[in-house]
């Protein structure tokens, strides 16, 4: 049993005020036989009523005493000789009027209380919806913040790769690769090289989709021996600029093979589709 929980839920106030129902008084005497904590609870709102009790008692006037002395000690005398100027029926003071009864204002009490507790579990109920609210809000925020981290984190990614490339530019060649048959017209792709730093990157301008099973892949001639330059993913390309694997200062042409997915030692010249020579 909760304790606390049990003696914050009225019933001892019900209790005392003469409103519990037979079934609550059960429970409570039950309770109170195993928990020296709501005993304590029942001892203290009995005397606390107790107290209120005798708030609401209103003393008899001093001359009252009097007065019933006289009456006894004169028993048998029809008319009881007054003590002062004034007959008693003159100075004996209205009858006070009955309090009211404890149980009908201990129920004014337990009916608050049972008002507060209503309200108070109404207050926390709308706390505890609006707490969730801002708390899927603040998540939301937070989810949103990281989401902004991240793509700022690769925006600055690429235009440090950028302004890296940019930078490079002034030492770069460019290597127009152009259509090797004429049963594969209009291809074309470009080799951005810097000799000076044997950097090489990549971009697509047309090149059919290769099969899943196969892949394009970069080479220089090097003295007339092909080079592997590495193999790329069509859509960065395409997109934008794919960075292969450096590639000496003495390179006189470029070329791209299509090759089985993940490149080949050697290339396939049958399947070469583009190839530039580097201008002096």
């Amino acid at each position: 049993m909760d304790v606390q929980r049990y003696i914050s839920s009225g019933i001892i106030e019900s209790y005392v005020a003469g409103l519990a129902t037979d079934q609550e008084v059960r429970d409570l005497q039950a309770a109170m036989a195993q928990s020296p904590e709501v005993r304590a609870a029942v001892d203290a709102a009995q005397l606390d009523m107790e107290r209120y009790v005798d708030m609401q008692q209103i003393a008899p006037p001093p001359a009252l005493k009097d007065r019933i002395f006289q009456l006894i000690n004169n028993e048998g005398v029809e008319t009881a000789v007054p003590v002062g100027s004034a007959s008693f029926e003159e100075e004996i003071p209205e009858e006070p009027k009955e309090p009211k009864r404890v149980s009908v204002v201990w129920a004014y009490v337990a009916a608050a209380a049972l008002i507060g507790l209503a309200a108070s579990a109404w207050m926390n109920m709308q706390y505890s919806n609006s707490s969730k609210e801002w708390q899927d809000k603040y998540q939301a925020l937070l989810t949103e913040k990281d989401k902004m981290i991240a793509d700022n984190t690769v925006m600055q990614t690429r235009m440090e790769e950028s302004q890296k490339m940019l930078q490079s530019l002034r030492y770069m060649k460019l290597v127009h690769m152009y259509t090797v048959t004429a049963a594969r017209p209009g291809l074309l792709a470009t080799v951005y090289w810097n000799p000076k730093s044997e950097e090489v990157f990549l971009t697509v301008t047309n090149l059919p989709a290769p099969a899943a099973d196969q892949q394009y892949q970069l080479w220089g001639i090097v003295n007339g021996k092909p080079v592997d330059a590495g193999v790329f993913d069509m859509e960065q390309a395409a997109k934008g600029f794919a960075k292969m694997k450096t590639m000496v200062a003495n390179a006189q042409m470029f070329a791209i093979t299509l090759e089985k997915k993940g490149g080949s030692p050697t290339p396939t010249l049958t399947a070469m589709y583009v190839a530039g020579k580097v201008s002096g």
